[in-house]
């Protein structure tokens, strides 16, 4: 251990204070730390157990630390029953910042009841309570404790640099630093960050994990949101299906009008507990297993089966399994599992995690960015993490870098509303008195008043007028001045009440901080037209050529169906055909070589024999006689043996040098082929024959093999032109819906200029100084961006070389 964690072994083991609150850091080792705890309490007799807020983290907690865990629900139950903590000296609550205050409250009492110690481990910084919480953050500061700040999980330094920083709010700075690492990956549109995590999960599997209980244990995909869950699970398992990797398969129909389609061979997710030990049925069955589909009965229901730890198996772990009805699955008991929630995954550890980064706020994106040993990768989508102004103002991202910037920017700004928990008393100040409302103009209430003022001055002329009447005939001069009062009091009357209509419409008016582009200006407005007109248009032609390629691409499928094959089947048969040729090829240089070797033996008894013969050249003449040979016939017999020798030598040259030409053509024959990447033949050929054939017989199964990936690929291809013209089409839609709101904002400015020229003078002055303080703000915080970076100096980020390739 750690000095960091024997200092913190030390306190909960001899501080003695009723209640110890640790904070860890992801990967800080804590399940090490409590049971070298555990292995104490045991040597003193000290009782002890766990709690947790699943079923799964309990077993979890129980197999790395030795701790009988069970889940705070549980307790709870038992502390309503009576039973309580009697005869717990020590209670383990794990992931304590996620357990809600009033959880917390219930066991802190029956704790006191019973004189039970409570260590709470967690970190304030990941997951919260789904309910009111912030007991731990503050326990933790009442009591002092202490902090594990060492990542001991992270294989990367550049991750583990990434993840100091972030831990001191400067998210933006940790965001940049991982991308710098390769880990932070951005995408235009939701739909191509998950093709993209789909695409390096395949990638990953293909290469290390193709089984599936291997894949469990190893790589994980993850995301904030159920839907975005939803969507993942089923790419990976269409994935899976065309690649011919499920069997036989069934699709239930689930509460709410869902379906859930399983296979044989799929991977799932346990949604519910069902403790069968306990019946006798069997090993439990806990919320958050992750297991494989390994049979389904006539009657649709399944067996899963899962890894389990074992200390005592050779391999260090055991299969158990266990079968589920059709009425359970359809109910919801399993759901897929090769994606899950971020907080489902609390507490997991693993190889390679990939994660879609849209809807997780500070809380969960950290655990979501630290559940992997080697490699944490994540996707942002700009177009659904911008907001609609600055995407409208700086338009399609124009290269990679704009958009992986912007991406960061956005994430990070959406970061920044993230709020911990607190409280409940926190949040119980004293209200303060409500602002007055300013007094508002009642504008049809003034219209009517201004129309009945008039019907009564119109009253009082007529009944002035009568009156008049009855006393003395009025004057000429009189009844003039009458006639231009009653012809020029309705007209001045009509002039107001038009004034007080004018107002009102002025007042109906939609305020420009409202409409969607009255923020920004006139001249921005028509760049806004034009360039969102201009991306229309090119949305437009990407989907046309788009759709083109899927139409060639279906076609090429649809003709190979026709005639009983698929593509990849072509290609693996016209490349197996070459490689037929070949191997013709290597029938003659066989020859050749057997023809060489008939030779090069001819030759070499020739030279045995003239060695014979140059044996009696030392001989007597006399002794030559008696051997019943003379010395000239000797001589000739020299010469014609000497000339078949030369003869054998010429042969055996001239079948090498036909064998090797000979298996240099069948060599070049693939060689020089579009087959020769994917069968390994773009390299000299080997200098032996027999590793020729041995290559070649691995090129059949090369080619089945790619033939195989052909299709696979294509049926992929097929799916993601399908989205990619789709997503190019909703976004050419999306300019043009754009292009017609800007249009209509331009007109309103018009209208409101001839109409309102007050207002519109108001609007452009206010306008201009709200950009003014929009530069502003973004200049400052540029300067605090510098200032930040300036502070803080990370260890140079290392590349790491074991990620997905994401097409490199």
């Amino acid at each position: 251990m750690s000095a960091e964690q024997r200092a913190a072994v030390t306190r909960i083991l001899t501080a003695g204070h009723g209640i110890e609150a640790l904070v860890g850091v992801a990967g800080a080792g804590k399940s090490t730390l409590m049971e070298a705890c555990r292995i104490a309490w045991d040597a003193t007799g000290t009782t002890y157990a766990g709690a947790t807020l699943a079923a799964a983290a309990a077993k979890n907690l129980t197999d790395a630390s030795g701790i009988e865990a069970r889940t705070v629900a549980a307790w709870l139950k038992q502390i309503e029953d009576g039973d309580g903590l009697r005869g717990i000296d020590v209670l383990v609550v794990d992931e304590s910042a996620m357990v809600d205050d009033r959880a917390a409250a219930a066991l802190m009492t029956e704790a006191a009841r019973t004189g039970t110690k409570v260590v709470a481990i967690g970190d304030h910084l990941q997951l919260q309570a789904v309910g009111p919480g912030g007991w731990f953050r503050e326990t933790h500061t009442l009591v002092g404790g202490l902090t594990l700040t060492e990542n001991r999980r992270q294989e990367d330094a550049a991750e583990r640099a990434a993840l100091e920083v972030w831990r001191t709010g400067d998210h933006e700075r940790a965001l940049t630093m991982l991308a710098e690492g390769g880990r932070l990956h951005a995408a235009e549109t939701a739909d191509e960050a998950r093709s993209q995590i789909l695409m390096a999960w395949d990638e990953l599997r293909s290469q290390e994990w193709m089984d599936p209980h291997d894949l469990i244990e190893n790589i994980v995909v993850l995301a904030a949101k159920n839907s975005d869950v939803h969507a993942l699970n089923l790419g990976a398992q269409q994935i899976r299906r065309v690649a011919g990797e499920l069997g036989e398969e069934y699709t239930y129909a689930l509460p709410g009008g869902d379906t859930l389609t399983l296979a044989v061979g799929d991977v799932v997710r346990v949604r519910e507990n069902d403790y069968r030990s306990r019946r006798g049925e069997g090993p439990d069955m806990l919320n958050g297993y992750r297991a494989v589909v390994t049979s389904m009965r006539p009657d649709h229901s399944v067996e899963i089966t899962w890894k389990v730890k074992d200390a005592h198996a050779d391999e260090g772990f055991r299969y158990e399994s266990g079968w589920v009805k059709a009425d359970k699955v359809a109910s919801g008991a399993l759901t897929l599992g090769y994606s899950m929630t971020i907080a489902a995954s609390q507490g997991l550890t693993t190889d390679t995690s990939l994660m879609y980064g849209h809807g997780a706020n500070a809380f969960a994106t950290y655990p979501g960015i630290t559940r992997a040993r080697k490699q944490n990768h994540l996707w942002l989508p700009l177009a659904v993490l911008e907001d609609e102004e600055t995407r409208v103002r700086l338009g399609s991202a124009r290269s990679e870098k704009e958009l992986l910037e912007r991406s960061i920017a956005s994430f990070a700004q959406f970061l920044r509303q993230s709020r911990p928990d607190s409280m409940v008393s926190d949040l119980m100040p004293e209200p303060p008195e409500p602002a007055p409302l300013p007094k508002q103009r009642d504008l049809a209430a003034e219209e009517a008043q201004a129309e009945a003022d008039r019907r009564l001055t119109q009253s009082r002329m007529a009944a002035a007028a009568r009156a008049k009447s009855t006393i003395r005939r009025p004057s000429p001069a009189d009844q003039a001045q009458s006639e231009a009062l009653r012809k020029d009091e309705p007209e001045l009357l009509e002039k107001h009440l038009q004034r007080l209509r004018q107002m009102r419409e002025e007042r109906e008016v939609e305020p420009w901080t409202s409409r969607t582009y009255g923020r920004i200006s006139d001249a921005e407005l028509n760049r806004t037209i034009e360039r969102n007109a201009r991306h229309a248009r090119d949305q437009d032609a990407a989907a046309d050529e788009t759709e083109a390629r899927l139409t060639e691409l279906v076609d090429r499928i649809d003709q190979a169906k026709a005639e009983d094959t698929t593509p990849g089947q072509q290609w693996a048969a016209a490349a197996i055909g070459l490689v037929d040729a070949a191997e013709k090829s290597l029938t003659a240089v066989y020859t050749a070589l057997d023809t060489a070797t008939a030779e090069k033996r001819t030759a070499e008894q020739r030279t045995e024999w003239l060695a014979e013969i140059s044996k009696t050249d030392k001989k007597s003449t006399l002794s030559v006689w008696m051997s019943g040979n003379t010395r000239k016939g000797q001589k000739k017999l020299t010469d014609q043996i000497t000339a078949q020798r030369a003869v054998a030598w010429q042969e055996h040259s001239r079948a090498a040098v036909a064998a090797k030409v000979t298996l240099q053509e069948a060599w070049d024959l693939l060689r020089h082929s579009k087959f020769a990447e994917p069968l390994k033949a773009n390299k000299p050929v080997p200098g032996d024959v027999d590793k020729v054939a041995e290559q070649l017989t691995e090129m059949r199964k090369l080619a089945q093999t790619h033939g195989h990936s052909i299709d696979v690929r294509n049926g992929q291809r097929v799916g993601y032109l399908q989205k990619e013209a789709a997503a190019q089409r909703r976004e050419a839609a999306s300019f043009r819906s754009s292009v017609a709101d800007a249009r209509t904002e331009k007109q309103q400015r018009q209208i409101i200029a001839e109409k309102f020229p007050r207002l519109h003078e108001q609007e452009s002055t206010a306008r201009a100084k709200g950009l003014q303080e929009q530069q502003a703000r973004a200049a400052e915080r540029g300067r605090g961006y510098t200032a930040n970076a300036s502070r803080y100096e990370p260890p140079a980020p290392t590349r790491s070389r074991g990620g997905p390739s994401m097409g490199r």
